[in-house]
Formats: structure tokens, C-alpha cells, sequence
């Protein structure tokens, strides 16, 4: 990564009236943000789906990252969860704590990416909030209308549903591992690809158009493993084919190449694809959607009576633990 260092001319009227008021598009209820609080006018009959998520500097991100990667960050990672959800988004806020290191060049870029987002999830900046802080970290709530007014839930599961997911995986994780010096790459284009996938995530947003035809769904944030068990919620287990669970190319040639515990690639989260439980009889019509929207899609398990996740030799499979927090 090259070292960026952005110096401090910055005052909360700067930093709304300049770069912040230009992303809410004068919608009513922003009130141009010059109340203290913002409305959303509810739609009869909608359910309003609310969703918030935060990302911190060393944690989330590194301190030097591109302004245009972080907010990709904290914009996809909450259309994602809305996607699970079987819903679209519409607006959001944001609160952003700044330090002393971000000034007038990193705000525009950041706001000018912010707002190519926008227009392409067509969804506005509601309000929100500015506070100075020793770390940059940056809070949205997105708000989101369901299709057909329903609520896709993460544990309506049944016995013999099958297991999908959207994507690849593991991906972001070998990013993650480039840019900590813990993974050396020498080949220039499969290191960008790697970052890349770390730095720009491509959440899948078909959960709207499937939301109809399947029971339950999840976004793969803290690990595929992980996220599975949460949807299984002590109530079942599964038997997954782990030969089926899709791997990119470029990640099948970096397994090959170093002595990875694939499990861990699997289960390391930031992968932002859809975990999907369907009845078996909805499977032309789930591929039929994701073809149409060219949406790679796997089947890769089903939902058994017995606790934990088994492999297809009925074999325990090993699960590195999921990202915490708070570990």
C-alpha cells in the first residue's frame, strides 16, 4: 500500500455544506439538513426494513486505505443485509467520526465515490452526524422496502431444504492476507484481483427477486461456516458437498500454490454473497432468476435433523472460528 497523509483544515460547517449536503439530493425530510433530525414519508401498507452497520479503522480497514474503498465499505455491507432480507434500499445515514488526518482532499474523494453509489443503488444521504475522533470510523442505517411486503427471515428452515450460495468465497480473505504481508504474492494480477475483492466487495443484491421462492436467507459477513450455524440456530444441522462450495479460479491456483487451510479461506467472512435455503421444488425457478440476472449460484448441502455441519463422507467438519469483535 502507499503511505497517504491528509492534513487537518476542516470545521463541521465544511464538512456539511461542502461535501455532505450534496449526497441528499434535497430530498423531502433531509430539510437540506439544517434540522436536527430527518423523516421518512412510510409508503400504505410497506414494511420498513432497517439495517446498521460500522466499520473502524484497524479493523474494518487500514488507515491509509483509498477514501473510495471505504465507502464502497460501508454502503455494501449494508445493501447486503437488506439483500438478505428479501429488500431494497432507498436511504440511509451516516456518522462519521473524523480524525485530525482527514482533510478536504480525502472528504471529496470519499463524498464524489459515495455519490457515484448512490445513483447507482439509487438511494440518498437522510442525515446523520459528524464527531471528531482519534480513529476515522464511519456508522450507516440503511432503510430498505421488502418486495411484496415480505420479510425474509434467517431460520425458517426445514429438514432436506437445500443449501446455496451466491458467488465465490474466500476470496477477500486472500486479500486481507496480501496486505498483511502474511500471504506474498509475485504475480502483479492476482495480487490486484486479491485486494481488489478485499477493497471493493460485491455484495449480491438478488435477494428482492428470490425473496418469493425461498425460506431463508443470510449474507456471508463473519464466515460461511460461521453463518450457516447461525441460520441452523441449534434446531438442525447440514451435509455439505465441500467440493461444491465455489471457489474462483484464481483461488483454486493459490491453494495449490501454498499450504492454506482451505476451511479457514471458507469460513474467514467479508465474502458478502447470500447463503440460501429452498425447497427442493423451487431449484429451476432460484437458477432460472439467477441466470437471468447473471448471478453465479451453487448448490452446495441440505438441511439435516441431526445438530452441526457434517461433509459428504459424514465426516465433522472442522470450523475455524468466525470473526468477532470482541476476539
Amino acid at each position: 500500500m502507499k503511505k497517504k497523509l491528509y492534513y487537518n483544515n476542516l470545521s463541521e460547517s465544511i464538512i456539511l455544506n461542502q461535501y455532505l449536503k450534496k449526497l441528499n439530493y434535497k430530498k423531502d425530510g433531509t430539510y437540506n439538513f439544517e434540522n436536527d433530525a430527518s423523516y421518512i414519508k412510510l409508503k400504505k401498507i410497506k414494511k420498513l426494513v432497517v439495517t446498521t452497520d460500522s466499520i473502524s479503522e484497524n479493523i474494518d480497514f487500514f488507515k491509509n486505505d483509498d477514501p473510495r474503498s471505504i465507502a464502497h465499505k460501508i454502503i455494501k455491507i449494508n445493501l447486503s443485509d437488506l439483500s438478505a432480507m428479501g429488500s431494497t434500499a432507498f436511504t440511509y445515514t451516516l456518522n462519521l467520526f473524523i480524525p485530525n488526518y482527514i482533510d478536504k482532499i480525502w472528504l471529496k474523494i470519499f463524498t464524489k465515490e459515495v455519490n457515484k453509489l448512490q445513483k447507482k443503488y439509487n438511494i440518498y444521504l437522510l442525515g446523520g452526524d459528524i464527531s471528531k475522533s482519534k480513529q476515522l470510523s464511519l456508522t450507516a442505517t440503511f432503510f430498505g422496502y421488502s418486495k411484496n411486503n415480505l420479510i425474509v427471515e434467517q431460520n425458517k428452515i426445514n429438514i432436506n431444504d437445500d443449501i446455496w450460495v451466491t458467488g465465490n468465497i474466500g476470496d477477500s480473505f486472500i486479500g486481507l492476507e496480501i496486505l498483511k504481508n502474511k500471504l506474498i504474492l509475485n504475480d502483479k494480477k492476482l495480487k490486484k484481483y486479491f485486494t481488489n475483492k478485499y477493497y471493493y466487495p460485491k455484495p449480491c443484491l438478488i435477494g428482492s427477486q428470490i425473496s418469493m421462492i425461498i425460506k431463508s436467507m443470510k449474507d456471508i459477513s463473519d464466515g460461511l461456516f460461521g453463518d450457516l450455524n447461525k441460520m441452523l440456530f441449534n434446531k438442525y444441522g447440514a451435509k455439505l458437498n465441500l467440493s461444491k462450495i465455489p471457489l474462483s479460479n484464481n483461488l483454486k491456483i493459490i491453494t495449490k500454490k501454498f499450504n492454506i487451510n482451505l476451511n479457514k479461506i471458507i469460513n474467514s467472512g467479508d465474502d458478502y454473497q447470500l447463503i440460501i435455503i429452498s425447497n427442493k421444488k423451487n431449484s429451476s425457478k432460484l437458477l432460472k432468476i439467477a441466470k437471468k440476472n447473471k448471478i453465479k449460484i451453487s448448490k452446495i448441502g441440505v438441511i439435516t435433523k441431526k445438530l452441526g455441519l457434517i461433509d459428504d463422507s459424514d465426516e465433522t467438519i472442522d470450523i475455524p472460528s468466525e470473526f468477532d469483535h470482541f476476539r
